[in-house]
């Protein structure tokens, strides 16, 4: 799909420029520009969810405990034993939208991986 976006000139020439400095054509600059800005703001708005789910870390352990839940806007969207399972129905629900899938133990503080299904298939 090609759509056309109103730029400033002098950002323009800026992105040409980098475009010739690194021997690429104009797109796939714009391309690599918006693949990274998309990814910054999933991966915050991640950030962002993993802070609510802390606040709410003692209520969510009561009805959840063990479980994974798949988070977004502050809400438990839904919840399994088996977080693949989990994923996979989140992902045919909600498409490509940021949803925290955490498993709910007796610490809220996690460590989590942000899948790239890109990186994945690169192996």
């Amino acid at each position: 799909m090609l759509a056309q976006v109103p730029m400033d000139a002098k950002l323009a020439e800026s992105l040409q420029q980098v475009a010739a400095e690194r021997g690429k054509p104009l797109e796939a600059v714009m391309n690599d520009l918006a693949q990274n800005y998309l990814r910054e703001e999933r991966h915050a708005q991640l950030m962002i969810e993993m802070d609510r789910f802390r606040a709410k870390h003692g209520e969510l352990l009561t009805k959840f405990k063990g479980e994974y839940i798949g988070m977004r806007h502050g809400e438990v969207l839904d919840h399994d034993a088996d977080g693949g399972q989990l994923h996979q129905r989140l992902r045919q629900k909600h498409g490509r939208l940021p949803v925290l899938i955490v498993q709910v133990t007796e610490s809220p503080e996690q460590d989590f991986t942000v899948r790239n299904p890109k990186l994945e298939t690169a192996e």
